[in-house]
């Protein structure tokens, strides 16, 4: 079950996507470039494998590239430095979405953790995981610029393709924003 998001956060989330944007001069139906987004926040982003060569054992980097592992990103954290780390094996569409994700941990300025909990169970706040999904789909798909997509003909399946997103993430982003339910009403009530 999804977690409420704390009130004025989808407002504030539109907020940033579209400060973001004006900063990387895109417009809301532009596809935004993940690595561009780290680049201008100073973040490297490296593809799991680029692991061997700072020092992580091949059979580590092997074992989460598996097919089980459920890796799709991380951010490292030492200081007030950052590091962004990928899943290259997944599908482009997965990959934006996982960087956004993770820069969108950063840009709410949330706080690190460790991975791994007391008793080797996985870190999880609920919360936290909540507000960066929302603000990466944010980031990615911008609700005006869903809108403007859907408004002028286009489908869920070309604009996924034009975000460089999944189709079930601009799926999502369009109905949980109210981007059909405002194209229904508006061609019932011309």
């Amino acid at each position: 079950m999804t977690r409420k998001l704390r009130r004025g956060f989808k407002s504030e989330a539109e907020q940033i996507s579209t400060n973001i944007r004006e900063e990387l001069g895109l417009d809301l139906t532009d596809r935004l470039d993940c690595h561009d987004l780290a680049g201008e926040l100073c973040i490297p982003v490296l593809a799991l494998p680029e692991l061997e060569a700072c020092g992580a054992s091949r059979a580590s980097v092997r074992r989460l590239l598996g097919r089980d592992a459920g890796f799709s990103a991380l951010t490292i954290c030492v200081g007030t430095r950052r590091l962004i780390v990928f899943n290259p094996k997944h599908s482009p569409g997965r990959r934006a979405n996982s960087l956004a994700h993770e820069l969108s941990h950063v840009l709410l300025e949330h706080p690190p953790a460790p991975a791994l909990a007391d008793g080797g169970c996985r870190h999880w706040d609920e919360d936290l995981e909540a507000e960066a999904d929302w603000l990466g789909g944010t980031l990615l798909v911008p609700r005006d610029g869903a809108l403007n997509w859907m408004r002028n003909g286009g489908s869920i399946e070309l604009g996924a393709e034009h975000f460089g997103v999944s189709k079930p993430l601009f799926r999502w982003r369009v109905n949980h924003t109210g981007v059909l339910r405002q194209l229904r009403a508006a061609t019932r009530y011309p």
